[in-house]
């Protein structure tokens, strides 16, 4: 809403993922990704679920990149992408994914 590029990582157990959403920018923001809020009992805390020692680091390098790339305009920002990364079985994924017109927070005016 501040117009500041927000740079998001979350982790799970041995996944985790990355994005940059800047809506003020022209791109997607993160109500367009997920547009709907989970119920509770599907996002348990890390506490409870458990998460492997190492995936904050991998995860927190990527998004130190990726505010890297974004404060020096250099490269291609996460922008509309989701970087998943599954630990176990060393696997990157890209999902592009489209600022969506209806979104309640940054929907385009009709």
């Amino acid at each position: 809403m501040a117009g500041v590029p927000l740079v998001h990582g979350a982790i799970h157990r041995f996944e985790g993922q990355v994005a940059v959403f800047h809506p003020g920018g022209g791109h997607p923001c993160y109500r367009c990704l997920f547009p709907e809020m989970p119920p509770p009992e599907a996002t348990p805390s890390c506490a409870e679920a458990g998460v492997v020692g190492t995936l904050p680091g991998v995860i927190g390098t990527l998004q130190a990149m990726e505010a890297l790339k974004v404060v020096l305009g250099a490269g291609d920002p996460l922008f509309g992408t989701l970087l998943r990364y599954e630990a176990l079985p060393g696997r990157f994924e890209s999902l592009r994914f489209p600022r969506d017109p209806d979104c309640s927070t940054c929907g385009l005016p009709s």
